[in-house]
């Protein structure tokens, strides 16, 4: 740094992998010779990737390995030291307010202090970061097929999983594939796309998902205007939905509606379909599985790596019976859950595990954008359903739901088909209290929802009188 004529710098490997990018790429381009100090904390091969990562962030952090770059080839010497240690520029600029040496420095010559703390201004350095990114991404595209950039909308997860399982064969076929909810992608960054797929699933009556209505507003209101908001776009969209969700015949078009509108919309906006509308049915064999598999190979063919020969295998699908596995006999992280005061939910590990336990969390569809405009989280409770034999209670336990009702719930709960009772507007903070007054009243809710209890309650008297289960029936006894 003294001779002037050199890039020098000093990087850590696990501290900041933009700054060892962005430090890779100057040093390349410096016309001159340029060397990089890097700094790995490893002695042998049996050094953990985590003992390492805690070694580099405490040098990192104390400044006994700071992180800088100094690029001669820049026209001040302002511009050409930048300072990457955010954990030290604190400590700096106190230094440089002291009154010796360096303070005459800052007194002569303002701006390059200033320039010292600031490491080139907050706006230079996320440009910087953005460009780094930029020829980081285009390297990549380069040796991999075309970018594809996929959003999900889903209440419950099951879009999102869909479409990190996407993620993951696209990778293995060599396509760059960055993955997001559709509202956390804005619509100016949309149009300067090139090949998305678009995941979503089904809300309410045909309604689409909450991290997704944003983006659905966005559109219609476009459409409405008629402006064409894409000239690069091509896409695809998959849709999940269940057929039978809605019984009466008037109320079929709600299944899989936000698939099918977004499909119309991205069409009318002046999208591109490179792939026909895939649509994920509950209702069949495999599930939305069976759809997914007839839609994916006209995405690889569209992409033009439906040849490519995927060797690794897939990681085997989180099935039900791996969540209880793995969760300590349906314990999960539940009670420190119920602790947690400053949401009204449960953490998303412990949705599917409360469904287990007869549970399944639930929030107001009709004040969401009221709440979501006030930046107020969803107005979150949860539905509880009782598990009882045969569909039979007594007197008194009828009683005692109906003061649970009142005194944890909404004030009203349900006969179900499935010979049951079942409590609605139940919040976090009486969960616990509901569950230990239906196990006093000699019930549970055990099994009632999730993968396990699927009864349908009959209205004859006796069973053996019923066409539906006279067969059964007979065979059993």
């Amino acid at each position: 740094m003294n001779y002037g004529n050199s890039y020098v710098s000093s990087v850590a490997i696990y501290s900041s992998y933009g700054q060892v990018l962005r430090t890779l790429m100057e040093a390349d381009k410096f016309d001159g010779p340029s060397i990089v100090l890097a700094y790995l904390p490893y002695t042998s091969e049996d050094d953990s990737a985590l003992n390492i990562l805690k070694e580099t962030k405490l040098a990192v952090d104390s400044g006994y390995w700071p992180l800088y770059r100094w690029n001669p080839s820049k026209s001040t010497a302002a511009e050409s030291f930048s300072l990457d240690s955010e954990a030290i520029k604190a400590d700096l600029q106190e230094f440089l307010d002291r009154q010796n040496h360096i303070s005459q420095l800052v007194t002569s010559e303002p701006k390059l202090a200033a320039e010292l703390v600031t490491s080139l201004g907050s706006k230079l350095a996320e440009a910087r970061s953005q460009k780094a990114t930029a020829a980081y991404d285009a390297m990549l595209s380069g040796l991999d097929g075309p970018p594809l950039t996929i959003l999900y909308a889903s209440d419950g997860g099951m879009a999102e999983k869909y479409a990190k399982k996407l993620v993951t064969r696209a990778k293995l076929r060599g396509i760059t594939s960055t993955i997001q909810s559709m509202d956390s992608f804005s619509l100016e960054d949309l149009k300067l796309e090139e090949h998305v797929v678009f995941i979503t699933s089904t809300a309410g009556q045909g309604e689409p998902p909450q991290n997704g209505r944003e983006t659905f507003k966005a559109f219609n209101a476009a459409a409405t205007r008629g402006d064409k908001l894409f000239t690069t776009l091509k896409f695809s969209v998959f849709g999940l939905g269940d057929s039978h969700y809605w019984p009466r015949a008037e109320d079929a078009h709600y299944y899989n509606k936000p698939g099918k509108d977004l499909d119309k919309r991205l069409e009318q906006l002046g999208g591109e379909r490179i792939a026909d509308l895939g649509l994920g049915d509950d209702q069949d064999a495999d599930g939305p599985m069976t759809g997914y598999k007839v839609w994916e190979p006209l995405l690889w063919k569209a992409l033009g790596v439906d040849n490519v020969q995927v060797t690794e295998a897939e990681p085997e699908p989180v099935t039900n019976e791996h969540i209880k596995i793995a969760s300590n006999f349906l314990r999960g992280t539940i009670a420190e859950g119920l602790k947690d005061t400053s949401t009204g939910a449960l953490a998303p590990s412990d949705g599917q595990l409360t469904k287990f336990h007869g549970i399944y969390e639930q929030d107001d569809r009709d004040i969401r954008d009221e709440r979501k405009s006030q930046g107020l989280e969803p107005a979150y409770s949860f539905m509880i359903r009782v598990r009882m034999a045969g569909g039979v209670c007594t007197p008194q336990q009828w009683l005692d739901m109906d003061s649970i009702a009142d005194e944890h719930g909404n004030g009203t709960f349900k006969l179900t088909t499935r010979q049951t009772f079942q409590f609605h507007g139940v919040i976090k903070k009486h969960l616990k209290p509901s569950i230990q007054a239906i196990n006093k009243a000699l019930l549970d809710t055990i099994a009632a929802c999730g993968d396990v209890n699927r009864f349908v309650s009959n209205i004859k008297r006796y069973p053996c009188t019923s066409e539906l289960i006279k067969s059964p029936f007979k065979e059993m006894f």
